[in-house]
């Protein structure tokens, strides 16, 4: 697979301000956002189990794991990103949340720096339910079980670097 190949159908680049969240397209723009956040966080995971040797057996097999379920997540996003007939590739989407976890030297660096990434997905998920339970409850209901899910994410980092 070409480098560039593993962030197909997304497009590369400088995202645009977001647009309004009551808009289908305002809510497109953050579906795509955090669909990628998911895809880049799934490459930092495993690349993460491969590159950092002093990280413990069973943490990289956690990392492979939550890489597993960060494209679940993806793929949910994709979805409901779908349903609501906007295009993936509409909108450019940047790479610097992948490039910030390639900048961890050791495996304590990069499982404290991907937890506050996890945490702070939860608390924007967890908004997200909140706001759109009214308007749009399947995405809201989406969005309520992936913060569920972080969740674990988090408590996972906490069991090797408390």
């Amino acid at each position: 697979m070409r480098s560039d190949d593993k962030w197909s159908p997304f497009i590369i680049g400088d995202s645009p301000k977001v647009r309004p969240l009551n808009t289908r397209e305002g809510l497109g723009d953050r579906l795509r956002l955090i669909a990628f956040a998911e895809r880049q966080a799934y490459y930092a995971f495993l690349e993460a189990a491969e590159r950092f040797t002093d990280a413990p057996a069973e943490l990289i097999a956690a990392w492979k794991w939550v890489a597993g379920e960060e494209k679940k997540h993806e793929s949910w996003y994709l979805k409901r990103l779908e349903e609501i007939g906007q295009d993936v590739a509409a909108v450019p989407v940047s790479l610097n949340l992948y490039h910030s976890f390639a900048e961890c030297k050791t495996a304590r660096e990069f499982a404290l720096y991907i937890s506050d990434a996890e945490e702070r997905g939860r608390v924007g998920a967890e908004r997200f339910a909140e706001v759109l339970r009214e308007t749009d409850p399947v995405t809201a209901k989406m969005f309520a079980q992936v913060a569920l899910e972080e969740r674990e994410h988090v408590r996972l980092v906490e069991r090797f670097f408390p």
